[in-house]
C-alpha cells in the first residue's frame, strides 16, 4: 500500500490487509463486562460523531487496495439510529464493501432502511455484511447486563435475513466460562438466518478473577492485537480446546466458521449467484 498509513491511523482509521477498521472515540452505552474499549489509549466520550468530517475526508483518499470498511470496532454503531443511517448512506458512495455489527434489536422499518443501502451498494458490485453479536443465552445477563436479550437480537437477525441482507453471527468474544451446550443452543436458534459464524478470543487489560475463574485452565498471552491501534497491549485469553469444539458444532449444523467478518464477506462474494 503506497500511502501514508500513520496519518490515517492517528485519526482512528486502522488498516489490516485490505480492510480498514474505524475507531470512533464514541463511548459505548452497553457496559459489557468483557469490553476492552475503556482500556484503550483513546479518549472515549459521549455526544461525539461516530465518524468525523476529517475521517470522512481521509476515507475519500483511500487507495483502491482497501476493499472493506469495518464499522463499530470500538463502540455500538447503531446507538444513534439516525446518524448510523446517514453514515452508511455516505459510505455507500465509496464503492467498497461495508461490515456492521450490533448487539441492539432493530425494528423492521429500520431493517428496510438497511436493505435500501444494501441495494445501493449492490449497484457497484459491493455489499453490506450485517452481524449480530451473541456470546451466550442464559449467561448473557451476567456478561451483558445492559444489552437487550439474545432473543431480541435473534429476531433482528431473522428480519435482516428475510430482507435479503447477508447476515452473520459473531460469537465473539468466545468466553471460557460459557459451556459448549449454550454455544450449541445459539447455533440451533440462528443457523437458519445467517450465512455463517465467526469468533475470536477474549481480550482483557487486567486479569479479573471474577470474570476468569480458575486461571490454571486457561491460556493467557499478553500482546498487541493486530487489529487495534498501536500502543494497546492486552491479555489474550483462551480455553484450550474450546475453539475446536465450536468448529465441530458449527460444522455439524452445516454452516461455515469464518476467521472474521472479512473472511465471511469473501465467502459470500465467492458463493453469490451471477447477476443476469
Amino acid at each position: 500500500m503506497n500511502f501514508n498509513k500513520p496519518t490515517f491511523e492517528k485519526k482512528g482509521l486502522k488498516f489490516d490487509k485490505d480492510r480498514m477498521l474505524t475507531y470512533s472515540q464514541l463511548s459505548c452505552p452497553l457496559d459489557c463486562r468483557y469490553c476492552f474499549v475503556d482500556d484503550m489509549n483513546f479518549n472515549h466520550k459521549k455526544g461525539v460523531s461516530y465518524l468525523t468530517e476529517e475521517q470522512f475526508e481521509l476515507i475519500e483518499k483511500l487507495p483502491e487496495e482497501i476493499k472493506l470498511i469495518m464499522l463499530g470496532c470500538d463502540t455500538e454503531f447503531f446507538q444513534n439510529r439516525r446518524q448510523s443511517i446517514e453514515i452508511l448512506e455516505r459510505l455507500a458512495e465509496s464503492k467498497r464493501d461495508i461490515s456492521v455489527i450490533t448487539k441492539l434489536p432493530l425494528s423492521p422499518e429500520f431493517i428496510e432502511r438497511l436493505k435500501e443501502i444494501n441495494s445501493k451498494l449492490a449497484q457497484n458490485g459491493n455489499l453490506m455484511a450485517f452481524s449480530i453479536s451473541l456470546t451466550g443465552l442464559k449467561s448473557a445477563k451476567f456478561w451483558e447486563p445492559r444489552v437487550p436479550s439474545p432473543e431480541k437480537r435473534i429476531e433482528t437477525l431473522r428480519s435482516a435475513h428475510n430482507a435479503g441482507i447477508k447476515s452473520m453471527v459473531a460469537l465473539r468474544p468466545l468466553l471460557p466460562a460459557v459451556p459448549v451446550s449454550e454455544l450449541e443452543d445459539i447455533i440451533k436458534q440462528t443457523k437458519d438466518y445467517c450465512v455463517g459464524y465467526y469468533s475470536g478470543p477474549l481480550y482483557l487489560k487486567d486479569l479479573d478473577d471474577e470474570l476468569l475463574g480458575d486461571r490454571s485452565q486457561l491460556k493467557i498471552e499478553e500482546l498487541q492485537p493486530h487489529w487495534m491501534p498501536e500502543g494497546n497491549k492486552f491479555h489474550k485469553i483462551e480455553k484450550p480446546g474450546q475453539m475446536e469444539e465450536l468448529i465441530t458444532l458449527i460444522e455439524n449444523h452445516g454452516k461455515p466458521l469464518f476467521e472474521g467478518a472479512a473472511d465471511g464477506i469473501n465467502y459470500i462474494k465467492s458463493n453469490e449467484e451471477p447477476r443476469t
